[in-house]
C-alpha cells in the first residue's frame, strides 16, 4: 500500500502516448489555422487596391504591399529596414512628423492629406489619402505604425479641373452682359449671376430660394411663371420678351432665352439668359411712329408715288392709283414695274436702277414716259431714290404728270419761232429805216450848213433890228443842226453797245454852263472822273435848256454832285415853277 501512492504519483507525471498524439495534432491543427489565416491576411494585404504598410516608430520600413512599393517606385525587399527619408526624401518631414505624433498619443491620424513626389513619378506633385494607426504590445506600448495610403493624385487634379471650370464659369457669367438664373421647378431661384445684382440693384444672397411672386409685382411674376412653366410643360426651349420694373421706377424689356435641364439625379430646372433691350425697343417704338408718320406722309402726298421691290410694285400711294387708272391699290401692288414704263423707255428705266445700286444715292429728276391701263402713255418727270421698306432693299419713286407743260413748252417754242422771225423782220425794217435817216440826216444836214453860210451873208450885210432877226435865224439853224447831231448820236448807241470812257465830269457840266452865260448858276465845281459815253453833255444842255426856258429871267439853277456807294449822281434843280403833277407822266414817260 506504501507503493501505491508513489505509483499513482508517478502516473500523474507522465503523458501516456494517446495522449500525446492528440496534443501534437491539436497544435499541428492550430499552426495551419493560423499559417492559413497568415497567407489570407497576406493575400488580403498583397492584392489590396491601397498601399499598406507596417513603419517603426522609426520610420523604418517592417513590411510593404506591391501597390505601396509602387507607389514609392522600388520593389517590397527594397523597402525593407529602409527609412522613409532613405527612400522618399520628399515625403520624409511630413511622415517623420505624423509618426512623432501617433507614438506620443497613441492615437490614430485619419484621413490625412499628404502631397510630394515619389521616385516612382520624378518632378511629378502627387497626392495621398493616408491613415495611421498605432500598434500596441499587450502593455499598450507602441511598437509600429500600421499605415494604409491612397493615391487621390486624379481626383484632386479633376477636383482641382473642376474648380477652375466653377471658377471660369462664374468669371464668365459674372462678366457677361446678360442676366442668367436657375429656378428649380417651384419656381425658387438657385442661380442668378452678378449682372442681375448690379442692374436690379439686389444681392445675389437676398434672391437664392425666394420665386418670383416673393421680389416682383403681381403682374411681373405670373408673366415670368407663366413662361416658365410653358418651358417645363413644352420641355423645350422658348424665346420670350418680359417687361420689369428696374429700381427707378421705369420699365425696361428684356429678351429671355429660358430653357429646361436635368441634373445627375433627374431633377427639372429652368434656365434662362436675358438681354436688355429696352433701347432697342425704343428705338423701335420710335421707329414705327416716324414710319406710322412717314407713310400718312406718302399717303397725304399730292402727288404719285410708287415703291417697287426686286422688279415688282409693293406699294402706290392714292395719287398714283388714280394716275394709273386703277380702282384701288390691289390693281397695281404685284405687277411689273416695267409693265407701267414705255418700252422706249425701259433702257432709262434699267440706267436709273443701276445707278442708285452703284453710288446708293437718290437719282436727279429725269423726264420719262409711263403707260397708263388702258394703254395710254403720259410724259412724266420722275425722281427714285433707295430706300428700306418692309426692311428690304426697295426703291421709291415719286412722279409728276407733265404732260401740260410740255404742251406749254410746245407752245412757247412756237412762239419763240414766231417771235424769231418777227424780230428778224423788225432787224430788216430797221436797217431800212436807218437807210433813210442817214439819207434824210445827210440831206438836212446839207441844208442847214447852207442856211447857215447865208445866216453869215445876212448878218454881214444887214444892220439894226434885221440884223438881230438875221442872228436869231442862225442861232435857230445852229440848234437844229445839234439836234441832228443828237439824233445821230442817240442812233449810233442804238445800233452798238455805248462806248463808256473817263471823262471829266467837271468840264461837262461847264461846257454847257457856259453856252448860257446870262443864267445865274450855283454851282461849286467837283473833281470826279466818271464813266460816261458822248451823250452826257446832251443830257446837262437838255436839263439846263428847260429849266433857262421855261424858268423866267430869274431863275436860278443849283447843280450838286454827290458820290453815293461808287457812283455819282448828279441834281439839277430849279427855281422855276416846275411841271405840273398832271403832265409828268406824259413828260418823263412817253417812250416807255
Amino acid at each position: 500500500m506504501s507503493t501505491s501512492p508513489d505509483t499513482t504519483e508517478k502516473r500523474t507525471g507522465f503523458t501516456s502516448r494517446d495522449e500525446k498524439q492528440d496534443n501534437a495534432a491539436e497544435v499541428e491543427r492550430l499552426i495551419r489555422e493560423r499559417t492559413a489565416e497568415l497567407r489570407q491576411i497576406e493575400m488580403i494585404y498583397a492584392s489590396a487596391p491601397v498601399g499598406l504598410c507596417l513603419l517603426g516608430t522609426d520610420t523604418r520600413y517592417l513590411h510593404v504591399n506591391q501597390r505601396f512599393a509602387e507607389m514609392n517606385g522600388f520593389s517590397i525587399e527594397e523597402h525593407i529596414g529602409k527609412s522613409v527619408r532613405e527612400r522618399v526624401p520628399d515625403l520624409a518631414d511630413a511622415a517623420e512628423e505624423l509618426a512623432r505624433a501617433v507614438v506620443a498619443t497613441g492615437k490614430p491620424a485619419l484621413d490625412i492629406e499628404v502631397r510630394g513626389e515619389t521616385p516612382a513619378q520624378p518632378g511629378e506633385q502627387r497626392y495621398w489619402n493616408e491613415s495611421w494607426r498605432p500598434v500596441t504590445d499587450n502593455q499598450g506600448r507602441v511598437i509600429a505604425i500600421s499605415i494604409a495610403a491612397e493615391d487621390i493624385t486624379e481626383r484632386k487634379r479633376a477636383e482641382e479641373a473642376l474648380r477652375e471650370s466653377e471658377e471660369r464659369f462664374t468669371a464668365f457669367m459674372d462678366n457677361s452682359p446678360a442676366v442668367a438664373f436657375m429656378k428649380d421647378e417651384q419656381g425658387r431661384y438657385i442661380y442668378l449671376n452678378k449682372f442681375d445684382e448690379s442692374h436690379f440693384n439686389r444681392r445675389q444672397g437676398d434672391l437664392r430660394g425666394k420665386t418670383d411672386f416673393e421680389l416682383w409685382p403681381l403682374y411681373v411674376a405670373e408673366q415670368l411663371s407663366k413662361n416658365d412653366q410653358t418651358v417645363l410643360k413644352a420641355d423645350s426651349a422658348i424665346e420670350v420678351v418680359e417687361e420689369m420694373p428696374n429700381p427707378k421706377g421705369g420699365i425696361t424689356y428684356w429678351w429671355t432665352c429660358k430653357f429646361p435641364f436635368k441634373d445627375a439625379s433627374a431633377k427639372r430646372y429652368v434656365g434662362g439668359i436675358g438681354i436688355d433691350i429696352t433701347d432697342w425697343k425704343q428705338a423701335e417704338a420710335a421707329l414705327q411712329e416716324s414710319e406710322e408718320k412717314y407713310r400718312n406722309l406718302v399717303e397725304l402726298a399730292p402727288e404719285p408715288i410708287v415703291v417697287h421691290r426686286q422688279g415688282n410694285v409693293v406699294y402706290a400711294n392714292p395719287p398714283c392709283v388714280t394716275f394709273f387708272g386703277a380702282e384701288r391699290r390691289e390693281d397695281l401692288v404685284g405687277k411689273p414695274v416695267l409693265q407701267f414704263v414705255h418700252p422706249d423707255d425701259h433702257e432709262v428705266f434699267r440706267g436709273r436702277n443701276r445707278e442708285m445700286t452703284e453710288k446708293g444715292t437718290t437719282v436727279p429728276l429725269r423726264s420719262e414716259r409711263f403707260v397708263k391701263l388702258d394703254g395710254q402713255a403720259v410724259d412724266v418727270e420722275v425722281v427714285a431714290t433707295p430706300i428700306m421698306y418692309e426692311n428690304l432693299p426697295s426703291v421709291m419713286v415719286l412722279f409728276r404728270d407733265i404732260t401740260e407743260r410740255k404742251r406749254a413748252e410746245e407752245a412757247f417754242q412756237r412762239y419763240a419761232e414766231n417771235l424769231g422771225l418777227l424780230h428778224r423782220d423788225l432787224e430788216i425794217s430797221n436797217r431800212e429805216a436807218n437807210l433813210y435817216l442817214d439819207i434824210l440826216t445827210h440831206d438836212i444836214g446839207n441844208t442847214e450848213n447852207v442856211s447857215n453860210l447865208y445866216a453869215d451873208l445876212l448878218i454881214e450885210s444887214l444892220d439894226g433890228e434885221a440884223a438881230g432877226y438875221a442872228k436869231k435865224l442862225q442861232r435857230s439853224v445852229q440848234k437844229s443842226i445839234e439836234i441832228l447831231g443828237t439824233v445821230s448820236t442817240i442812233r449810233r448807241i442804238h445800233q452798238a453797245p455805248p462806248e463808256l470812257k473817263p471823262t471829266d465830269l467837271d468840264a461837262a457840266v461847264r461846257g454847257v454852263m457856259n453856252d448860257y452865260p446870262t443864267s445865274i448858276f450855283l454851282y461849286n465845281g467837283t473833281t470826279y472822273q466818271v464813266q460816261a459815253d458822248d451823250l452826257l453833255p446832251v443830257v446837262f444842255d437838255n436839263l439846263i435848256s428847260n429849266a433857262v426856258k421855261f424858268g423866267g429871267p430869274d431863275v436860278e439853277i443849283a447843280i450838286r454832285i454827290e458820290e453815293n456807294d461808287g457812283f455819282v449822281r448828279v441834281s439839277v434843280e430849279d427855281t422855276g415853277p416846275g411841271i405840273p403833277d398832271d403832265d409828268k407822266n406824259g413828260i418823263f414817260h412817253c417812250y416807255s
